[in-house]
């Protein structure tokens, strides 16, 4: 997409893959290097963070809706060039929606250092690292229109996970997080309605590229699937 020509990391796909290397690459030798040290409290370190991402989550939000509503978007279809200066507004926010899933590696590096070796599971990593990636071809392709639906969604359920992240890290905070439960349900739901809301345009289309579309769907249901098993267990 031309709008997004020059924007920072998305003219080559080389940053986005060595990225993700040095991920996958930093939770095999971390958890190596950690195997006979005492694990890292991190507790200063994980309220910060998880502060950030809570306030860079809630602007997305806010934003978004904004953007759409101004925009005129059409939620059960919207194309990618109708709304003018509006689609520039949502693919601005949705380059941070990309650019917070490089951030949120830091999840993983910090359950290596804190040797919470039973949270990095296949779901986990796999999540991880395809969001990223993919959310690099959304903004080079389809950095707008139907693309808003599922970030507005998940930036939502982010303020909630990380919030309570960030709580939980303190023992006094603890006895008062009662929606840890209900934050795997949340995102189940988040799921299922991104799939609803993208086959929608696949069954009264707007012009918005089919294969993205099915691509979409396809991926969200590993996740239902994923989540649900871990849900289960």
């Amino acid at each position: 997409d031309a709008r997004v020509r020059g924007w920072f990391l998305l003219d080559s796909y080389l940053p986005t893959f060595f990225l993700t290397g040095a991920y996958l690459l930093c939770i095999w030798l971390g958890s190596k290097f950690m195997k006979d040290r005492p694990p890292f409290s991190l507790r200063a370190h994980l309220i910060v963070y998880n502060l950030g991402i809570t306030l860079l989550s809630l602007y997305m939000l806010i934003e978004l809706i904004l953007a759409t509503w101004e925009g005129g978007y059409n939620l059960q279809c919207q194309n990618l060039h109708s709304a003018g200066e509006a689609d520039i507004r949502v693919a601005k926010v949705l380059w941070w929606y990309y650019f917070s899933k490089v951030i949120e590696f830091m999840d993983t590096i910090f359950f290596v250092l804190r040797k919470k070796s039973s949270q990095i599971t296949f779901l986990h990593v796999y999540h991880h690292a395809t969001m990223f990636n993919i959310w690099w071809c959304v903004l080079n392709w389809i950095p707008c229109g139907q693309s808003f639906f599922g970030p507005t969604l998940n930036s939502f359920i982010h303020v909630l996970m990380y919030s309570y992240y960030g709580l939980s890290v303190i023992p006094s905070m603890r006895k008062y997080l009662w929606w840890k439960k209900y934050l795997t349900q949340a995102q189940l739901i988040q799921f299922l309605l991104t799939i609803v809301h993208t086959l929608s345009a696949a069954v009264k289309p707007c012009g918005f590229p089919f294969g993205c579309l099915m691509f979409q769907s396809s991926y969200m249901a590993t996740l239902v699937i994923l989540f649900i098993n871990f849900y289960i267990k």
